[in-house]
């Protein structure tokens, strides 16, 4: 369903971008563009295009990456897998809550489903860098967004 404060759901694919991520071996806490957020002993921290840095669940990392290899100081290199996410532009800020964590997107930031009750807001920029918008998406996939 359209709403007049976000542009219509499509569906994107992330691109084949390489990453750098390596296994948290005690919980700590990362800045990232989202605010602070708390990586879990065993998630994988991974480090985006431009240096930003978001913690990943061992199971969402298993399904959602491929392992490369090693970099030279024992990261791991990876790469998205090929795989389709609905998406929409929100086109004033917006606060969400994801899974007890609180989420604020600024207008123009997008918005990913990365499945049922799991979305995050990507900065635009950093977006279009890294993903690429495959279609339209069909009715059945559009998805709504729990307002804080």
């Amino acid at each position: 369903m359209n709403q007049p404060n976000r542009t219509k759901t499509y569906i994107a694919r992330k691109k084949p971008l390489q990453m750098i991520s390596e296994q948290v071996q005690q919980e700590t806490m990362v800045n990232t563009l989202e605010g602070p957020r708390t990586a879990h002993r065993g998630d994988y921290l991974m480090t985006g295009t431009r240096g930003e840095q978001w913690a990943v669940e061992p199971d969402k990392f298993e399904a959602t990456y491929d392992v490369l290899g090693n970099t030279p100081d024992g990261k791991l290199q990876v790469q998205p897998k090929p795989s389709e996410r609905a998406i929409f532009q929100t086109l004033i800020p917006l606060d969400f809550v994801i899974r007890g964590e609180n989420f604020h997107a600024d207008a123009g930031d997008v918005i990913v489903q990365y499945g049922p009750d799991d979305m995050a807001p990507v900065k635009q920029d950093i977006f279009y860098e890294t993903y690429e918008v495959v279609r339209p998406a069909n009715p059945e996939e559009d998805f709504a967004v729990a307002h804080a």
